[in-house]
């Protein structure tokens, strides 16, 4: 029997934190990066850091990574979701523009398309692509990614309903959060547990 532990980090606030930024790479705030070190800092034996692509994750984890003395790979499949012509845009503008839209959007996910957009189950695909190579890869790996994906992969672990939009409308999921996942492997069978509180 074995046992692997992956550590997810949201990245931390950004300059614009009242929009729906999934594709659109906006930068740390100040605020933001302090919340990322102080989340890190409490982490202990981490011998990989995985990354998303977008800034607001990969500059603090390439500053981890360096610190630690840790190989750094850097995933596009654990990428925010890509919201197309809502992306960037301030929740605010979102709701004056398409008020019907955005509610059928965060109650009924699976049925809206947003123009230009990523459809969920693609996204959902993409990330579980990303979870299931890194499972095994290393005995203590920090991912930094994005809400999105926290809030997918805790429904995964928890064998929710990913057609059920619960986990999206009701996990919160704090800036710098950190969740911890543990997998168990025995006689080639995968055991995840999720760590609470992490």
């Amino acid at each position: 029997m074995q046992q692997f532990i992956i550590t997810l980090l949201r990245h931390g606030e950004t300059v614009t934190p009242k929009s729906l930024n999934g594709a659109t790479d906006v930068a740390l705030s100040a605020r933001g990066k302090q919340q990322m070190l102080e989340a890190v800092s409490k982490l202990r034996d981490i011998d990989c850091v995985v990354t998303s692509p977008l800034q607001r994750c990969c500059m603090i984890a390439k500053t981890i990574a360096s610190q630690w003395q840790v190989p750094l790979s850097i995933e596009n499949q654990i990428a925010e979701m890509n919201f197309g012509d809502w992306d960037g845009q301030s929740f605010d503008e979102l709701y004056r523009q398409f008020p019907s839209q955005m509610d059928k959007f965060w109650h009924t996910p699976w049925h809206v398309t947003v123009p230009n957009g990523e459809q969920l189950n693609d996204f959902y695909q993409r990330v579980d692509g990303a979870w299931q190579h890194q499972l095994t890869r290393h005995k203590n790996t920090l991912m930094v990614c994005h809400g999105g994906v926290i809030r997918y992969l805790i429904a995964k672990v928890l064998n929710l309903d990913s057609h059920n939009n619960r986990h999206i409308t009701a996990l919160k999921i704090d800036f710098a959060a950190v969740v911890k996942i543990q997998i168990t492997v025995d006689n080639n069978k995968y055991y995840p547990m999720l760590l609470w509180p992490s």
